[in-house]
């Protein structure tokens, strides 16, 4: 049982930034094979990606480059220096309990 007593799960769903190191399909995989027989049993994971968004250091451009290694600014070309606004994000965004459960308040 867990704080809010709820013992299986329907669905949970997870942020996956482009730069959080966290492969998808092994994600998928690792919870395929690792959740029969426990409280998330029959759960359906959901993974959402985040897109790599960078603010340019030169002139603040932000733009969602292609590549994660390779990201020239499309507005002045400038190759280094881009803070990083979203894309390393790794998170559970949201549980949902099973329709026979009822989350405490």
């Amino acid at each position: 049982m867990t704080k809010r007593d709820i013992t299986s799960l329907k669905r949970v769903v997870i942020k996956n930034g482009a730069l959080a190191g966290v492969v998808s399909e092994a994600l998928q995989f690792a919870w395929t094979a690792l959740t029969p027989d426990t409280m998330f049993d029959g759960a359906v994971l959901e993974l959402e990606e985040i897109p790599l968004k960078v603010k340019c250091g030169d002139c603040g451009e932000e733009f969602l480059p292609e590549d994660t290694k390779y990201m020239p600014c499309p507005k002045c070309d400038a190759l280094l220096g881009h803070e990083v606004l979203e894309g390393k994000e790794l998170y559970i965004d949201f549980v949902e309990p099973a329709d026979n459960e009822v989350p405490a308040e």
